[in-house]
């Protein structure tokens, strides 16, 4: 994040122009001594004349205030409403089936439809290498990977493809291929969890590539998907998700959707979110759960339900609580910056492990803060310091606190961790890491959830525009929180239960609180105009979502940017 600030910063002053795209700076960003960066600027220098300087201006609304102390001002705004929507994909061009003629494609897969989709493909020209996920075969000289496990009669049809299908996607794009397709039966549960995500962002990080999912009609006949298959590799367009199994061929799209004239005007007065919390049914009687609560946005949401219904709420994070006052030395020192200073002169440690203490004292005192604010608040909070991915843990706490209280009305889950690079430079392990923090945490709540047949009036997941949109450096994040999106609906229809999965934009951080962006990436945000949330705002926005909302939807986005 400090490079890419660094980056911007470089190309204004100088005049150069990105144009826009993200990937003219990569190298730039990408770039670990000043000898590397000079000699990128001076490439670009000796091949354009250099413009005058352009004004760094910043829409009054997303403009972000740096004041004294290093802290950035709230600078957000409120967000909108987005509704994931199929729609009719525009009529695109198409290629003839002899621009498939001398490709090598490696197709992995088995079952009747992979053999007709092998079959037509070398009716067309291409050579074809077929495999499986665990054995592809050689991958040297690719033009491109067809994905086929998720089609019915697969035997591989149950298995989730990710995490582990990424380390083969990522050698497969080392080459530069022409295509990388998956193919996935529209009912095919848990095996597509998170290739919509992941397919948004190598859509992202590879724009010469045409990556896209197929989402097809499983029943029909194994020739008739095999030719829709084809047809996608040979369509344009840049729609990396595609539904087929319909009548029409679509596409998602984020479309504004308000929540209706009582959320907008009768809800009660604005901005205290009383009448929604009695709307959701919530009273100072009522239990909350919120995983990942004491900490970034969702504390936030937790401020929100403390104010508007005094209830009683549990936090659950992986933060340990602090349990005896900060050295006073340590105390003084207010930001990441000054307390480093502090701990390196008390000597003894490395400065990774300085850095890592600094770390977890700051996010302890955010514990302690959010703690304290709830119960300012009027509401009844506990804390309890947990790794989610522990199922069994998990199990016992949930059991524990409906047990206590004999209910548990809703829960929260914002769970995660963030490990962004690019694709090129991601290891699949790490991948694996931040998908299944995601995934494994979400899963293990409503397995604890269903082993109580506990009916919560709502569950939500909190999840990020990267999975709705795709974003450079966060394949893992992306598919991480579409999954989670599938998990929750797959959960709701057969429990019953209401679970919303609320994709989210970046929220500015706010009186000592994280939000989801820090102060650096707060700045580079504004600098190219992005607006973030305002963490108020945002909280009452879900609130109003579970006020007013359809009780049956399952995934909505609330951002500020359309991407």
């Amino acid at each position: 994040i400090k490079r890419a600030e660094v980056a911007g910063d470089v190309v204004a002053r100088l005049g150069l122009s990105a144009e826009g795209d993200e990937s003219e700076l990569e190298e730039l960003v990408k770039a670990r001594t000043v000898r590397a960066m000079v000699d990128w600027l001076t490439s670009r220098l000796d091949d354009a004349p250099v413009a005058p300087p352009a004004p760094r201006s910043i829409p009054a609304q997303s403009r972000t205030e740096a004041p004294a102390g290093g802290d950035v001002a709230r600078p957000g705004v409120a967000p909108t409403r987005l509704l994931p929507t199929l729609v009719p994909v525009a009529h695109e061009p198409v290629r003839p089936a002899t621009a498939l003629a001398g490709a090598t494609l490696v197709v992995t897969g088995r079952g009747p439809a992979a053999d007709s989709v092998a079959e037509l493909l070398r009716r067309h020209g291409a050579t074809v290498r077929a495999g499986t996920l665990a054995e592809p075969g050689p991958l040297d000289g690719a033009d491109g990977l067809i994905l086929l496990e998720a089609l019915a009669g697969s035997p591989e049809g149950s298995a989730p493809l990710l995490p582990g299908a990424f380390g083969l996607i990522k050698q497969v794009l080392a080459g530069r291929p022409r295509y990388v397709l998956a193919a996935a039966d529209a009912n095919a549960g848990a095996c597509t969890d998170g290739l919509r995500g992941l397919m948004r962002t190598v859509a992202r990080e590879y724009p010469s590539t045409a990556a896209r999912l197929a989402i097809v009609d499983g029943t029909e006949p194994a020739d008739r998907l095999a030719q829709q298959i084809v047809d996608e590799l040979l369509a344009g367009g840049d729609a990396a998700v595609v539904n087929r199994s319909g009548r029409a061929r679509q596409t998602y799209e984020m479309v504004p959707a308000s929540l209706g004239p009582l959320a907008a005007g009768g809800a009660g007065p604005a901005g205290d979110g009383v009448a929604e919390a009695r709307a959701v049914g919530l009273d100072r009687d009522s239990v909350v759960v919120l995983v990942g609560g004491a900490r970034g946005i969702t504390s936030w949401f937790a401020r929100a339900l403390a104010g508007a219904a005094g209830c009683r709420i549990e936090l659950i994070g992986r933060t340990p609580r602090p349990q005896r006052p900060e050295d006073p030395a340590l105390a003084a020192a207010t930001d990441e910056v000054s307390l480093r200073a502090a701990l390196a002169r008390q000597g003894g440690a490395a400065p990774a492990e300085i850095a890592r203490k600094a770390q977890a004292i700051l996010a302890g005192r955010e514990v302690d803060a959010t703690v304290r604010e709830l119960g300012e608040l009027g509401a009844q909070v506990r804390y309890h310091a947990l790794d989610v991915r522990d199922v069994e843990a998990t199990d016992r706490l949930v059991a524990a606190i409906h047990r206590e209280h004999g209910r548990i009305d809703g829960l929260v889950y914002a769970a995660g961790v963030i490990e962004d690079k690019l694709i090129a430079d991601k290891d699949p392990q790490s991948f694996a890491r931040v998908f299944d923090t995601k995934v494994a945490g979400a899963q293990a709540v409503l397995d604890a959830l269903d082993r109580l047949a506990c009916a919560p009036k709502f569950v939500v997941f909190f999840g990020s525009v990267a999975a709705t949109y795709g974003n450079r450096g966060q394949a893992d994040y992306a598919a991480a929180n579409d999954a989670l999106e599938a998990i929750g609906a797959r959960w709701s229809t057969r429990s019953g239960n209401r679970c919303l999965t609320v994709h989210w934009g970046p929220w500015a951080p706010a009186e000592g609180h994280s939000g989801m962006v820090s102060v650096e990436l707060s700045r580079e945000y504004a600098r190219r105009g992005v607006t973030l949330i305002d963490p108020q705002e945002g909280a009452l926005s879900l609130l109003g979502e579970l006020a007013w909302g359809d009780p049956a939807l399952t995934a909505v986005v609330y951002t500020t940017s359309a991407r």
